[in-house]
């Protein structure tokens, strides 16, 4: 026991705090900033506004719509593709207010995440590996987002589109929920064209925020239960002979500070999650959402279009799925990971039992820790076969009535 405690004398804080809190200084180019009076909260004020008024004017053509006002209404599909629209931005509005509420917590949080992962009471190694981690699935998310937005003005415009036409072309296609051809002007595209832009960058930012947050938590859940394995593979290996009541006595009080810094961690998880559970529902929503809609579309799509189309379909579903898969499996891993140590105290030998190693392994059998949508669902495996089973029953039933 002393042997491995000297081991971790040599203790500092891994990089996951400070990479997180550059992830989040760099937010402030796309409207995501603190509450502080500064240049960037005047630029997030802007978004905020010009967000409002298209999603204000989205609202206003599905009730001109519904209430048959609207002039146009040779397009088939004219109410589903303005309140996808409308949702869109609607998506937008929402994460840019909720994105702004979780980065101004982040100092406070982040403060509580440090002295959690310094208490004095059990210093574990730091995880050497999470900086780049963090880096690599932040670089991979933009990247993909990147390609698939791009894919999305490819197929909107064409290959054949000439560079003057091309503002008009691309505003018509993909925002013909809110412009028409006889309201379209350069001076109304161009803040449409840059908002739509924004917008998507905060709808993959939604999701990058849940998954770099939980894979934080997941690796210091994984440096907790290492510990704790290794502390139960030295009691196995201690002698019956060589126990005295100074050592019973120490172990005793490591077992303590390992309960302790669970009850801690689990506090943890539940001060973000505070803040970060109507992020969790809002993606799970939409994402939902825009899978079923993408799914329905393309079943029931008589024209297949161009080679680009097609390929934008495909790999824009897939990304979606992806994304929304990646959401749901990265917080499961910090459900997982709170109770993976009861493997290990499973193997504890009889001789070593004690009163503590019976309380760790009661709180880790009923303490259900896990990120949540505002407490309404627990984002664990089970809930991505119960979405998969949501989506193939809708799909089923639009299909039917679709009919």
């Amino acid at each position: 026991m002393n042997n491995f405690q000297r081991k971790n004398k040599n203790f500092k804080s891994d990089e996951f705090l400070p990479t997180m809190t550059r992830i989040f200084s760099m937010t402030r180019y796309f409207g995501v900033s603190t509450c502080k009076p500064s240049i960037a909260f005047g630029w997030t004020v802007i978004l905020f506004l010009m967000l409002l008024a298209i999603e204000v004017g989205a609202i206003w053509k599905i009730v001109r719509l519904l209430g048959g006002w609207a002039v146009h209404s040779t397009d088939s599909r004219g109410f589903t593709a303005r309140l996808s629209g409308c949702i869109f931005y609607g998506n937008a509005l929402l994460s840019l207010i909720l994105s702004i509420k979780f980065v101004s917590s982040w100092e406070q949080l982040s403060e509580r995440w440090s002295r959690t992962e310094t208490d004095p009471g059990l210093r574990l190694p730091s995880d050497s590996r999470i900086k780049r981690r963090t880096v690599l699935v932040s670089a991979f998310v933009m990247t993909c987002a990147c390609v698939e937005h791009m894919l999305s003005m490819m197929s909107a415009t064409g290959f054949d589109c000439p560079p003057e036409e091309y503002m008009e072309r691309y505003i018509l296609s993909s925002h013909g929920f809110l412009v028409q051809n006889d309201e379209y002007n350069l001076w109304l595209a161009i803040p449409i064209f840059i908002m739509s832009k924004l917008a998507t960058a905060l709808w993959n930012f939604q999701d990058l925020i849940i998954i770099l947050i939980s894979m934080g938590f997941t690796s210091r859940y994984n440096r907790l239960n290492t510990y704790v394995h290794r502390v139960v593979m030295l009691e196995r290996n201690l002698k019956e002979g060589t126990q005295v009541s100074s050592e019973n006595h120490m172990r005793f009080q490591i077992w303590r500070r390992i309960r302790q810094a669970y009850v801690r961690q689990a506090a943890l998880v539940r001060l973000v999650d505070d803040q970060l559970g109507a992020l969790v529902l809002l993606s799970n929503v939409n994402n939902l959402y825009f899978i079923c809609l993408q799914l329905f579309l393309g079943i029931n799509s008589k024209d297949r279009g161009s080679f680009i189309n097609r390929l934008y379909y495909f790999i824009s579903l897939g990304w979606l799925m992806f994304r929304a898969c990646g959401v749901v499996l990265a917080a499961a891993d910090v459900y997982i990971h709170s109770k993976k140590a009861l493997i290990s105290l499973y193997l504890c030998p009889e001789l070593a039992y004690n009163l503590e190693i019976k309380r760790l392994k009661y709180q880790l059998k009923n303490d259900e820790v896990a990120l949540t949508g505002m407490g309404l669902f627990s984002l664990n495996r089970e809930l991505l076969l119960e979405v998969a089973a949501a989506v193939l029953k809708y799909e089923l039933v639009l299909v039917q009535y679709d009919k």
